[in-house]
This record gives C-alpha cells, structure tokens and sequence, in this order.
C-alpha cells in the first residue's frame, strides 16, 4: 500500500534533467520550475506520482521526506520487494558494491534493516569470499560448521580465528574437530584478561555447558538459552 506519510518534494532532480536536454540539444532555454496544483500547500507528491514523472535517478537532496496522515496501520504496509527471481527483500534498500561502500560491516547491517549489500570485487576472489564468511556467520540461528579446538590448542589460536572471522566463542571437543566429544567451550570472558595468550584452552574453558539435542527448533533453542542464562 502507498503510504501517504511517504509523500516527496522533487524539485532537484527535475531541473537537472532540464538543463541536461539543453546541453544536449544547444538551446540555451530558460529553466523554471512551476509547483503544480498538488504541491501547493506542501501537501507533496505521493510515490506513483514521483517515480512516474520520467525521471530516473535521485539523490539525497532532490527528495524531502514528508510527514502526513495515514489511515491505516503500520502492520499493513509491506515494502517486501523481488530483487532477483528467487531472492526477495523485507526493506528495498540495497547498498552499492564499492569499495568504499559495502564490504562485511555495511552488508551486515544492511541486512539487519531488511536489505542487501553486495560485496564489491575490487580485491581478489580469497578476500571476495572472506567477506561473504563474515557476513554469514554473523548470528546465525544455527552454526552448522564452527570454529572447534581442542583442549590443547592455546589462547593464541583463538585469537587468530577472532582476527580473521571476528569470533571468539569456541567449543573444544576431545578431537578438535567437529562430530568430537563435548568437552567445553571457550568464549571472550574466558580469556579477554589473560594476558599469557600461550595458555592451553583446557585451562580457561568452561565446562558446565548447557546443550540441546536434535531434532530440535530454534525457537527451542532460544527457550533453553533465555531458562539458562546467568
């Protein structure tokens, strides 16, 4: 549904797009703007009107956000939009993939809000596909494949997985490996203020795990989390 609270100024964009057709043509034409009827009053143009007026491109500063009545609610607007054919957007809002735009910080965030950030390719393919790692495995309902270690890893190898991936929340298993034996879990309180970073996880890791056993769904997961927290 439109909303009306959505209703925009574009003055900017319009006079650009004239003096543009007067470059191109030669003509050294005059350029006004004439506020139509709807305008008057500061009462703005709804989107169908905006997005309709031939223009293509905005910028920040050729639309002004205006406040206004609305006779409905808030759960009835769906800004649910199709960015590709199998992939579908909450909020349409999708950052650039510039290097000075969106890399794993800014595509995090804007999938929070509901949208997208696509990674720029301004470096190599490795780096590429660390930057998708980190936007993945950024809270997760379920972390498939984790970091796991082993009692006698150190410290300094957290550190290391912490740097490159920005965790340091570790299960230890008997192996080392992932399908080993529970035997712990190291996490960034364990170990933020031992300064000996050369220190065996066995020595710093909790041992008093709370777990869950599949089948199990995440919002059984959560339950056991919020029943369990100290």
């Amino acid at each position: 549904r439109h909303c009306a609270s959505c209703s925009v100024l574009h003055t900017g964009a319009l006079l650009l797009q004239r003096m543009a057709q007067n470059a191109t043509t030669g003509r050294a034409d005059k350029v006004t703007f004439t506020f139509p009827p709807s305008i008057d009053g500061a009462d703005g143009w709804g989107a169908e009107k905006l997005f309709a007026s031939g223009c293509h491109a905005y910028t920040y500063d050729d639309i002004i956000m205006m406040p206004g009545h609305i006779d409905f609610g808030i759960n009835d607007v769906d800004l649910t939009s199709r960015l590709t054919k199998n992939l579908l957007l909450r909020t349409p809002i999708c950052s650039s993939p510039m290097d000075t735009v969106t890399e794993h910080k800014m595509a995090i965030n804007v999938a929070l809000l509901g949208g997208i950030g696509i990674i720029h390719n301004n470096n190599t393919v490795e780096e590429q596909v660390n930057e998708v790692h980190k936007v993945k495995r950024f809270e997760n309902g379920f972390i498939m494949d984790p970091f796991v270690l082993s009692p006698e890893h150190t410290i300094t190898d957290i550190d290391r997985i912490k740097e490159r991936y920005g965790y340091s929340s570790v299960p230890v298993t008997e192996t080392g490996k992932l399908g080993g034996k529970l035997l712990g879990i190291v996490t960034g309180r364990d170990i933020d203020f031992v300064k000996d970073r050369s220190t065996k996880l066995r020595e710093v890791m909790s041992r008093d795990c709370v777990v869950g056993y599949e089948p199990i769904t995440l919002s059984e997961a959560n339950k056991i989390l919020r029943e369990s927290k100290k």
